[in-house]
């Protein structure tokens, strides 16, 4: 099934772009959601008419998340986290804690960009990638350190 993207969806395409997907998944999530329209002569004419439009507002979001993304670049969030004799950490550092740590240094940035797909339970430096746009991520370095168990 053909459909014209009305927001960019990770993995799939950028707004204003003819895809072709299942019909299950356009049925079932990209409809629903209203990220797409189906490809229909009438829609492609009305997608043309305003793609002049829509171009320099795509452009005007992608220079806001490049300027957002050269914020984040450099940054180096510090944790501390309990360890146990043999050191073996006590807890993790998952999506909430960096986006919370972001949020007290200034930056607003949403769950769903953050990219850490297990939380973070090893001690030491670690790269996290922020994603903004399908060409634009910010890498930011989480620093865990280790704190003895108190007895």
């Amino acid at each position: 099934m053909k459909v014209i993207l009305r927001e960019d969806v990770k993995n799939l395409g950028t707004t204003g772009e003819i895809v072709e997907v299942k019909a299950g998944y356009a049925r079932n999530f990209l409809l629903p959601q209203k990220l797409v329209e189906i490809a229909t002569p009438a829609v492609l004419k009305n997608w043309e008419l305003g793609a002049q439009r829509r171009a320099k507002k795509i452009e005007a979001e992608l220079d806001e998340a490049k300027k957002a993304a050269a914020k984040l670049k450099g940054i180096v969030l510090p944790y501390e986290r309990t360890v146990n004799i043999e050191g073996i950490i006590f807890g993790s550092v998952t999506k909430g804690d960096v986006q919370k740590s972001l949020a007290e240094k200034g930056h607003k940035i949403s769950k769903d960009h953050i990219e850490i797909h297990t939380p973070i339970k090893k001690i030491g430096d670690t790269e996290v990638q922020i994603y903004f746009k399908p060409t634009v991520y910010a890498t930011i370095t989480v620093k865990i350190e280790a704190v003895e168990e108190k007895k």
